[in-house]
């Protein structure tokens, strides 16, 4: 007598059923690493438009208090500025890796300032180019006199067409929105 395991009718379901929970389990994962945690502390950048991650009850944009941005893969450079005096060393988060983990799609970006100062910035740009969300000068958070707490930066000093007014132009600072359009 030979003894024949066989997907019988009552281990069909069973079947289905851990099926179904393993496929539960992983599903749930996959979301808990792309959702993105409300702010605890004053939101300082808000992104909206074409994105898939959002962390407000409208489910329409993803804001951002500087813990979150400092939670965030960091970069610096040393530059100097028209606005400044001297070199200063600048960290944040590159704009790129920002939209890479809102899920942004799109051609372009809108940078807004609290003053309602805007300028468009190429997508394609954004991701060739070095563009930093500054939050720290020299080691410390830039206040709004500063041009905080938000400021996108370029490493000036290093390359001199970042110099022309092109550019220049793009570095808004008392950056408050990025709409992705």
């Amino acid at each position: 007598m030979k003894l024949v395991v066989a997907a019988t009718p009552v281990r069909r379901p069973l079947i289905r059923i851990a099926v179904g929970a393993w496929l539960m389990v992983t599903g749930s994962l996959a979301l808990a690493v792309d959702a993105l945690p409300a702010p605890e502390g004053r939101v300082v950048l808000t992104v909206t438009g074409n994105i898939d991650v959002t962390n407000t009850d409208d489910g329409r944009s993803a804001e951002f208090d500087l813990e979150m941005l400092s939670a965030l893969p960091q970069h610096a450079f040393d530059t100097e500025t028209p606005w400044t005096e001297g070199r200063h060393l600048y960290r944040g988060v590159l704009v790129r890796d920002l939209l890479k983990r809102v899920g942004a799609r799109g051609d372009s970006v809108r940078a807004t300032a609290l003053n309602d100062y805007h300028h468009d910035i190429e997508m394609d740009e954004l991701r060739q180019e070095p563009f930093l969300l500054a939050t720290h000068r020299d080691g410390v958070s830039l206040t709004v006199r500063q041009k905080g707490p938000v400021w996108i930066m370029l490493p000036l000093s290093d390359k001199p067409e970042y110099s022309r007014k092109r550019y220049i132009d793009m570095l808004v600072w008392h950056l408050t929105t990025l709409n992705v359009k």
